[in-house]
């Protein structure tokens, strides 16, 4: 589980996620897409708003991160379409480490480090929940 504070970080940041999130979502596309090319062709089919759709994904985690439970939908939808085009346990840290860097390049010194400890947290719980979920399906396609 997520600390209380975590969550009350990432609720008070909501607005300014809200506000940036397409900014951060296209960041850290361009950071993941140039430090690590060889994730770009698991993008190969994404629609050309994925930016706006991660924005999306990450903003209602923000807003319901105290109540994850209305996440269960969207979260199994997501866990199908990465175990269909190939997303792997090993691309969380990946993907992690590129969002939490245009988290701090959008929101600059906004982003101090407890929320920058926070947000961590939060994916790193998040990317755990998405691959038990992941793992747990592509079982079942065997």
């Amino acid at each position: 589980m997520l600390t209380e504070s975590t969550v009350t970080i990432l609720k008070a940041t909501a607005p300014a996620v809200k506000q940036h999130g397409e900014l951060i979502a296209g960041r850290m596309y361009e950071l993941l897409f140039s430090k690590y090319p060889q994730v770009k062709s698991l993008f190969a089919k994404a629609p050309q708003n994925q930016p706006q759709v991660l924005a999306r994904a990450i903003i209602t985690y923000c807003e319901n991160v105290d109540n994850l439970d209305t996440l269960t939908g969207a979260l199994d939808r997501i866990s199908r379409k990465h175990v269909a085009i190939g997303v792997t346990a090993d691309h969380y840290p990946l993907v992690g480490e590129c969002l939490l860097q245009a988290i701090q390049d959008v929101l600059g010194a906004a982003a101090t480090p407890e929320i920058m400890t926070s947000w961590k947290e939060a994916f790193f719980f998040l990317a755990g929940v998405m691959i038990q979920r992941e793992k747990a399906l592509a079982t079942q396609n065997v």
